[in-house]
C-alpha cells in the first residue's frame, strides 16, 4: 500500500501550530481506506472537488475513486502519523508530517472476520434476500460491519465480540427510537467520531433548478461466491440505454441489496447526496453504498452524449455493473462521429465483458483430481477430473457448459460430456436405483441441472446419453478453522470422498482425502 508511489513519506517543513491541508485521492482499484491522525482530530473541509462546511471526525473510510479534503494541526514539533489502513487491515501507508519525535496514528487491530460473517448470515434470508431489519438504513449511518471492529466491540481480532450485536435484538430494544436517524452525528462507538455523509453540509444551496424530476430505482445486486455484480440482476451489456433529457432532473434510489459496498459513480456529474442537510444537501460525484442501505441522489441533466454510471470497484465494473445515460438528440461530438458503432464497440470490449479462470489440482500420492473453470457471467465451462497413480484407478474426466439462472445463480442446468476409463476389468455394478454403472470404458452425453442449497452443498442431478441417472451432493470448503477445511461428496454411483485442506497460503494447501475410487493420499493442493 503507497502514497505517492511510496509505503512511507515525509513532509518534514511543518511546525507546532501549523494547518495542513491534505488533498486525499483513493487510486486504488478496489481498495477502502481507512483514514486516521495520529495528532489528534480530522477537519474534513472538501469532498469530491466540492467544499463542505468544516466537520471534525477521529477517522473516515475513503471508497475507491473519492476525495477527500482534510486539515489537521502539527500540536508541537514532532513528527505525527497520518496513516491509511486498507479495510481489511492487512495493511498500511504512512505520511508523516513534521520533524522531531514520531508519534503514530492509532494502529487499527485485526479484523473479527467470524462476528461479521455470523450476523451477515442472520441478515439473509434463505432465499439470498435480505431481511426487513425494520430500519432505514442509508448514508453510512449504522455501519453494520461494526460487530468486526475490535476497538469498539472489545476482544480481539477473530475472537466473539462483546455486547449484543444481533441487529435483530437491537432493533427490538429501538421501541420509540427514530429508525429515520436523521441528525445523528454517529459516534461509531465510544468516543471514536467516524464520518458518514449524513454530516456533509454544502456551503451553499445545491437545490436543483426547477422543471420535470424523474425517479429511476436501482438494485445492487451480486453474488458473493462467483464475484458477479449488477444493477437489478442485469449487466450493462445486457440491458440498453437510458435516454435521459436536457433540463430535466434525475433523482436515483439505489438500495444495496448485496454483502459488498459499492462506490457508484456519475462520469461528467455532480449529483446531490440527499440527506438531513435539506437544501444544502452536499455535491458528490461518488457515493459509497453499505450493504442493506438505500441512498437517493438527484443531478440536472445539463450536458450531451453518453455518460457511464458504474460501480468503481474495478473487477465490479469489469463483470458489468453499470449503466450508460444518453442524452436524447445530442449533437454529433466529432471525435465520435458515428455514435451507435461508438456504443456497440463499448458493450463488446472485453472491460464489460470479463472472464474468470480459476483452477485448483490436487498432487497427492494416490493421484491427483481436480477442476478448472472458465466463466463469465451468466456461463462457465467445467471440468473435473481424477487420475490414479495405480492401473487399477484408472482415469476419468466430467466436462460441462452450462447457464447460471436467478439473481444468486444458485441453479446451473448443464451439458456435458463423462469419460471413464480403468485398464482393469471391473464388475459392473448397480447403482442405488438398480441401473447397472459401467467404470471400465465409458464415453457419453450427460444433461443435468445443479443446485446450491442454504448449507452451500451443490446437489447435482443428471441423466447420461445411456439412460442412467445419478444424484450428487457435494461441498468442498467447509471452514473449520481459520486455515483448515473440510471436503465431502457422495452419489448414487455408490461414489464417496472426505478429506482435509490446510491453507498455508493463497497458491497452496496442504491437503489429505479418502477416495472410494483411489483410496487413500496425502499431498499438496495447488489454487489459482
Amino acid at each position: 500500500f503507497l502514497i505517492n508511489g511510496k509505503p512511507e513519506t515525509e513532509e518534514q517543513q511543518f511546525k507546532a501550530g501549523d494547518k495542513v491541508r491534505l488533498h486525499i485521492v483513493n487510486a486504488g482499484a478496489s481498495s477502502y481506506f481507512w483514514l486516521g491522525y495520529g495528532g489528534g482530530k480530522i477537519t474534513v473541509v472538501g469532498n469530491d472537488g466540492n467544499e463542505v462546511m468544516p466537520v471534525e471526525v477521529d477517522r473516515l473510510i475513503i471508497a475507491p475513486a473519492e476525495t477527500y479534503d482534510i486539515v489537521v494541526t502539527i500540536p508541537e514539533n514532532m513528527s505525527y502519523e497520518f496513516r491509511a489502513t486498507s479495510e481489511d487491515r492487512t495493511g498500511a501507508s504512512s505520511l508523516w508530517l513534521g520533524t522531531g519525535m514520531k508519534m503514530p496514528a492509532p494502529k487499527l487491530p485485526r479484523l473479527k472476520y467470524f462476528d461479521g460473517m455470523k450476523m451477515m448470515n442472520d441478515m439473509m434470508n434463505v432465499d439470498g434476500t435480505m431481511k426487513d431489519m425494520g430500519m432505514n438504513m442509508s448514508l453510512q449511518k449504522m455501519d453494520m460491519n461494526m460487530v468486526m471492529y475490535p476497538e469498539i466491540t472489545g476482544g480481539t481480532g477473530d475472537t466473539a465480540a462483546s455486547g449484543n450485536n444481533n441487529p435483530e435484538k437491537q432493533n427490538g430494544n429501538m421501541n420509540g427510537m427514530d429508525h429515520s436517524m436523521h441528525n445523528m452525528a454517529m459516534p461509531v462507538g465510544g468516543d471514536i467520531v467516524t464520518l458518514n455523509y449524513d454530516m456533509l453540509r454544502s456551503p451553499i444551496k445545491t437545490s436543483l433548478p426547477e422543471g420535470r424530476t424523474r425517479t429511476l430505482h436501482f438494485n445492487l445486486t451480486g453474488n458473493m461466491n462467483r464475484y458477479v455484480w449488477t444493477l437489478d440482476n442485469k449487466t450493462v451489456t445486457e440491458t440498453d440505454r437510458i435516454m435521459i433529457e436536457r433540463g430535466e432532473n434525475l433523482r436515483l434510489i439505489l438500495t444495496n441489496n448485496s454483502m459488498m459496498r459499492h462506490p457508484m459513480h456519475l462520469h461528467g456529474h455532480d449529483f446531490r447526496v440527499l440527506n438531513s442537510q435539506g437544501e444544502y444537501s452536499p455535491l458528490k460525484n461518488v457515493i459509497d453504498i453499505m450493504p442493506m442501505e438505500t441512498d437517493t441522489i438527484e443531478f440536472a441533466a445539463n450536458q450531451d452524449g453518453n455518460w457511464f454510471f458504474h460501480c468503481h470497484i474495478l473487477f465490479h465494473m469489469m463483470a458489468g455493473m453499470g449503466r450508460v445515460f444518453t442524452y436524447a438528440n445530442s449533437p454529433v461530438n466529432p471525435d465520435l462521429p458515428n455514435a451507435e458503432e461508438a456504443y456497440q464497440k463499448f458493450r463488446k470490449h472485453k472491460d464489460q465483458n470479463m472472464k474468470h479462470l480459476m483452477a485448483r489440482i490436487g498432487l497427492e500420492s494416490n493421484g491427483s483430481d481436480g477442476e478448472a473453470m472458465l466463466s463469465s457471467n451468466r456461463y462457465a465451462l467445467v471440468t473435473e477430473w481424477r487420475l490414479g497413480s495405480k492401473p487399477h484407478h484408472g482415469y476419468e474426466s466430467e466436462t460441462m457448459l452450462g447457464r447460471y439462472i436467478g439473481v444468486n445463480q444458485w441453479l446451473f442446468p448443464y451439458v456435458g460430456f463423462d469419460y471413464h476409463h480403468n485398464e482393469v476389468m471391473n464388475e459392473s455394478e448397480k447403482n442405488l436405483f438398480g441401473q447397472y454403472s459401467n467404470q471400465n470404458n465409458r464415453k457419453t452425453f450427460t444433461v443435468g441441472v445443479q443446485y446450491m442449497t442454504p448449507g452451500l452443498f451443490i446437489a447435482d442431478a443428471r441423466i447420461d446419453g445411456k439412460g442412467k441417472f445419478r444424484f450428487e451432493l457435494s461441498r468442498e470448503d467447509i471452514p473449520l478453522t481459520p486455515r483448515l477445511r473440510l471436503g465431502l461428496m457422495w452419489n448414487t454411483d455408490k461414489e464417496y470422498m472426505a478429506g482435509f485442506r490446510y491453507v498455508l497460503n493463497k497458491w497452496l494447501m496442504a491437503s489429505t482425502h479418502y477416495d472410494s475410487d483411489m483410496g487413500f493420499g496425502a499431498g499438496l493442493t495447488i489454487t489459482y
